[in-house]
């Protein structure tokens, strides 16, 4: 069992990895994600490049496609992980965190996170710092198959994103380092409205790690990233715009809910010590619970990710 460790220090000092062998995971897994991943690079690059482009167009064999690469994706992330699972069952425990909190805990904290890399890249935008484009959707041929590819993004990043870097390098590298790899893949396939696309998924994509190095639930990190962030992708189908409005702004109080719940019981914590209990975050109250300043700040979503070239 690891304790409460420095986030740039290995949990387990006590073991001694091969740092060779640490170097071949860390390329094996960036190779498998410029395999698996590289249409979605090279779209978002070029839409970086040519943000003026029209919207892309889409069939329905296009769309289906997409699909089938999602399921490849998904299948490939599930494989890795059991795998990962079965040939590191003795070391894991000594290398992670005892799994605590709840589901909602989990989630408040990614809520937040998501909701923090928004404010963050939003303000950078307005002054100028860097470049954040809302992209065009693109035009499909059936708008049932574009939900559903939204809202299944998930299934396509979170376990080999998320997932997949804790349990194959934890013990090898800090929590900390991990979290800055797995972003920086992240980011890349977000860099298509520009380098502001790119700072807010490393941001929300260090906190999903972190989230899932915390309370390993994978599967609140596949929901929310399908239903939270790609809420918007349901006014494909929604007719009435007063219920499509109705649902962006529901998104947008859940998101930002959960952030006022993270930070203004901390600033209280800060202001008046002792004087405030931060609400449980992974089973715990008090100056115990993980803090989340250990993780980069984490949307309104630059459009769904359906749609991203």
């Amino acid at each position: 069992m690891v304790g409460n460790s420095s986030v740039w220090s290995r949990p387990n000092q006590s073991m001694r990895p091969s740092s060779i062998v640490s170097v071949l995971f860390v390329l094996g897994m960036v190779t498998s994600w410029l395999l698996l991943y590289s249409v979605s690079i090279l779209g978002a690059l070029w839409r970086m490049r040519e943000p003026n482009a029209p919207a892309p167009v889409l069939s329905v064999s296009d769309q289906r496609a997409d699909l089938v690469v999602l399921a490849v994706q998904m299948s490939l992330g599930f494989i890795a992980i059991g795998l990962t699972l079965l040939l590191r069952r003795r070391t894991l425990a000594a290398v992670l965190p005892e799994r605590r909190g709840t589901a909602l805990d989990a989630s408040i904290a990614w809520c937040a996170a998501i909701a923090g890399a928004s404010a963050v890249v939003l303000v950078l935008g307005q002054l100028g710092l860097v470049r954040f484009d809302f992209s065009v959707p693109a035009v499909v041929a059936s708008p049932w198959l574009a939900v559903a590819s939204a809202l299944a993004t998930g299934l396509r990043e979170e376990p080999l994103l998320a997932a997949l870097p804790v349990l194959l390098l934890a013990g090898r590298l800090p929590i900390g380092w991990i979290m800055v790899l797995a972003a920086t893949m992240r980011g890349l396939l977000y860099v298509y409205p520009g380098f502001g696309g790119f700072v807010w998924a490393f941001l929300w994509g260090a906190a999903a790690v972190w989230v899932y190095f915390r309370f390993r639930r994978l599967w609140v990190l596949i929901l929310l990233h399908g239903l939270v962030m790609n809420m918007q992708a349901l006014d494909r189908v929604i007719s009435d715009d007063n219920a499509a409005t109705i649902l962006q702004w529901c998104n947008i109080l859940v998101l930002f809910g959960a952030l006022l719940y993270w930070l203004v019981p901390r600033a209280l914590d800060a202001v008046l010590p002792g004087e405030s209990e931060t609400p449980s975050v992974d089973g715990h109250t008090g100056s115990d619970a993980v803090a989340v300043h250990d993780v980069p700040p984490t949307v309104q979503l630059p459009t769904e990710d359906a749609d991203r070239v």
